[in-house]
């Protein structure tokens, strides 16, 4: 009875020396980690990795040194932030868009782009070259969207005092005056060029 109890004692004895533990991936991270260990010390094997889970007989417990959540989280402010670039630059090509038409006085500058149509229309004869015609009207909207910039310009301090012109992009301040002379200067090199390029040399 003795002997037994000892030879009971002495085998409880020696499954607790022994211990097992084993490492379980997150499933965020995808990688495995495992190591076992024996009172005889047979060996260990391990692949650490971020984010593993350690299981044992006795308590449970977590060990985590990356969070999915923080990646998560990053990925989110990015895209927030690449939305907001984006309505940066839509934001900033709208309002240029509109100095540049201010400027330029649409309107305006597609009735003389009108009136140099039917002249070349009217002037062609029975056979219209309707490559022409749009060179035509493409290289005088850019010359007159010149001169009308050129003419705001020079009337800034003039356009300030009046209550009719004193919204526009100058003298409000919604772009500078070398902005409007670059786009003044741009617009009249490209039209006169394309006009003497492809309709005058006919």
């Amino acid at each position: 009875m003795w002997r037994n109890s000892v030879g009971f004692s002495s085998k409880l004895l020696t499954s607790k020396s022994s211990s097992s533990i084993l490492r379980v991936p997150l499933l965020h991270h995808g990688v495995a980690s495992r190591s076992t260990s024996t009172a005889a010390g047979s060996g260990s094997e391990s692949t650490e990795a971020a984010g593993s889970v350690k299981l044992g007989f006795s308590s449970t417990e977590w060990v985590r040194t990356g969070s999915p959540g923080s990646s998560a989280l990053d990925l989110s402010s990015f895209a927030a932030a690449s939305v907001l670039k984006g309505r940066d630059v839509v934001d900033l090509a709208k309002h240029y868009g509109r100095c540049y038409s201010e400027l330029s006085k649409a309107r305006l500058s597609m009735l003389v782009v009108a009136t140099s149509g039917t002249g070349y229309i009217l002037g062609s004869g029975s056979a219209i070259d309707y490559m022409g015609l749009c060179y035509t009207c493409a290289g005088t909207m850019m010359v007159a969207a010149s001169a009308s910039t050129l003419n705001q310009v020079f009337e800034l301090k003039n356009d300030a005092k009046m209550n009719r012109t004193k919204k526009r992009p100058l003298p409000s301040g919604r772009i500078s005056i070398p902005h409007a002379v670059t786009w003044a200067s741009s617009t009249g090199i490209l039209g006169t060029a394309l006009l003497a390029s492809k309709v005058c040399t006919g």
